[in-house]
């Protein structure tokens, strides 16, 4: 390797240097060690904390702080070593390096030549991988769908985030629309803070407080509430329980008050807890109803949800056990896909998906837990918005291809060599002579 000089750190030569540490094997080789630890210590971290933990610290972050106690038991005399916070690349700033190091490297650096094309190619492929996952991780967006036979559906629920919804009634004690608060505007509601929401299609302001990640609503006359620390509401407190290690068991809760923009009449307060919420397929959600100025209305929690532009129904849920036991030997499903107007019968098995409009229909499961044999039971699907789902087979054959090409191109340079070598025999002996 040859000495950098004082000249070399000249501004002219800023981006050639640049170049020169984004292209080398060295800035390769300390990304991949550090992709090698992350991936270890992202997976003992899954043991306490789960699978969407591990991915959000470890390979969903710019940097981290990792800890030697997270999933690594150490004996008592090394406990303090534990605490020492240890500085990390995540995840993504790792493949994006790792990213730039093979574009520039291989594809802009490299000299081009016959020979090289085919490992060209498949440099090409592994870029194009890697871009593959900067898309998912952007634009992926997955939920999943669940019905009973006979069912149709056109959304698809979140597994973690909970949303509040506020129902305008009718007469007749129904809703047309729904007014919504995001999940992110809850969940990053500190403690003591009171955040206000408004709308112009409301009588009144909406207060939220008290947000909580994991908690259960318990009466006062219970003697389990004097563990509660908040404050009562209608005859009920939230005693908080420890977030679950799986962020899908998670049951968040707040505490919401309806103020009259008149200023005359009472506020209403109560506590809406995600276990209101009917997780069979066949029940809505318990809602809070009250009164304001004269008009009814409703207020819930419920998961995230969104549309997909056509709906699924479930015509037959298959299900079979293994002889003598509860396990699933196999489970699959009949649908129809309706599109305006236009049906379309489908099977959906768990290795054969339904991919249309870009979304990709998964056999993931099925309930209720506790059916016995005869009883109804419910097909979820897995659903997923992903604009580069293929990609990643699309890089898989692009880098085939052009290993294929490359060790063809040696192996017919290997062949050809002895007929080569024999034809040049002649003229070397007539030049000796």
């Amino acid at each position: 390797m040859s000495q950098l000089t004082a000249e070399d750190f000249q501004p002219k030569n800023l981006p050639r240097l640049l170049v020169g540490l984004f292209s080398s094997y060295w800035l390769a080789m300390v990304v991949l060690i550090f992709m090698t630890l992350i991936t270890l210590f992202g997976t003992l971290y899954q043991v306490d904390h789960g699978l969407f933990a591990a991915k959000q610290k470890y390979f969903h972050s710019w940097f981290l702080l990792h800890y030697l106690r997270d999933g690594m038991p150490l004996p008592p005399s090394l406990e303090w070593i534990g605490t020492i916070p240890l500085p990390m690349p995540g995840g993504f700033l790792l493949m994006l390096l790792l990213t730039i190091n093979l574009s520039i490297g291989a594809i802009i650096k490299v000299r081009k030549r016959k020979k090289g094309i085919g490992m060209l190619i498949a440099h090409f492929g592994m870029i194009f991988l890697l871009v593959s996952g900067f898309v998912t991780f952007a634009f992926n967006r997955e939920g999943y769908m669940a019905l009973y036979e006979g069912q149709t559906g056109s959304r698809v629920e979140s597994y973690r985030t909970w949303q509040l919804e506020i129902l305008p009634l009718n007469e007749a004690g129904e809703a047309d629309k729904a007014l919504t608060i995001p999940y992110h505007d809850l969940e990053t509601i500190r403690e003591g803070e009171r955040r206000e929401f408004k709308a112009a299609d409301l009588p009144f302001d909406i207060v939220i407080s008290d947000y909580t990640k994991n908690a259960v609503p318990v009466p006062v006359s219970a003697p389990i509430s004097a563990q509660a620390t908040g404050r009562e509401v209608g005859g009920f407190k939230l005693l908080v329980q420890k977030p679950s290690k799986e962020a899908e068991q998670n049951l968040p809760a707040v505490i919401a008050t309806f103020r009259p923009k008149s200023g005359a009449g009472e506020s209403v307060e109560t506590i809406l807890s995600a276990r209101s919420a009917n997780f069979d397929p066949r029940d809505g959600a318990m809602a809070f109803g009250f009164e304001i100025d004269g008009k009814r209305f409703a207020a819930r929690m419920v998961k995230e949800n969104w549309p997909v532009p056509f709906a699924v129904r479930l015509d037959k849920f298959i299900f079979e056990r293994h002889p003598g036991v509860s396990m699933a030997r196999n489970y699959e499903s009949r649908i129809t896909r309706i599109e305006s107007g236009a049906e379309r019968p489908l099977e959906i098995k768990m290795n054969e998906p339904m991919r249309y409009a870009g979304f990709t229909f998964f056999q993931e499961s099925f309930g209720p837990a506790n059916a016995a044999p005869g009883d109804a039971m419910y097909s979820q699907f897995a659903v997923h918005n992903n604009p580069a789902d293929q990609w990643p087979l699309y890089s898989l054959l692009i880098t085939t291809a052009g290993l294929m090409i490359h060790f063809g191109m040696r192996l017919f340079d290997h062949t050809s060599r002895p007929r080569r070598d024999a034809a040049a025999a002649p003229a070397g002996e007539a030049a000796a002579a």
